[in-house]
């Protein structure tokens, strides 16, 4: 879809009418269920084969609106799962406890690396400290301490 010297509003037009005409295709062709991703149908691929930008579904309201009616349409005829209100997943218990196992051993190795710089940084405390003394008795003297 070219743009070049068009107005907003003609490119909306368009935009909504190819949109139309694609859907068509698809419910002819019995392919419009292959875009339904997540309970709802994938606008990246729409619009990569509509030739408008992804970015009008949501800044064109008379598309948005052709979009909500098709999705809509869809739930009815039982091609799309109507999605949840609360916006909750599905989530496999087994997933769950994997994550939780990656999580711990993560934790647990954060844990170790926390120990390993602790002492570490204990260990430079006491030589700076031994720096110090000695430092405090090189400077008053001007002599040179044996260590």
């Amino acid at each position: 879809m070219s743009t070049k010297g068009k107005s907003t509003a003609k490119i909306s037009i368009e935009a909504v009418q190819n949109f139309n005409s694609w859907v068509e295709e698809k419910v002819r062709e019995g392919t419009l269920d292959r875009y339904v991703r997540r309970g709802m149908l994938n606008r990246s691929e729409i619009a990569l084969e509509c030739g408008f930008s992804r970015s009008l579904f949501s800044s064109n309201d008379p598309l948005k609106a052709a979009l909500a009616r098709v999705e809509n349409e869809f739930m009815k005829s039982g091609y799309i799962e109507k999605r949840s209100d609360g916006g909750e997943r599905q989530v496999d218990p087994s997933a769950l406890e994997s994550k939780l196992a990656s999580k711990e051993r993560e934790l647990n190795s954060l844990r170790e690396r926390l120990a390993n710089k602790t002492a570490e940084n204990e260990e430079l405390k006491r030589k700076l400290a031994s720096s110090n003394a000695i430092l405090d008795d090189i400077i008053p003297t001007g002599r040179r301490v044996k260590l």
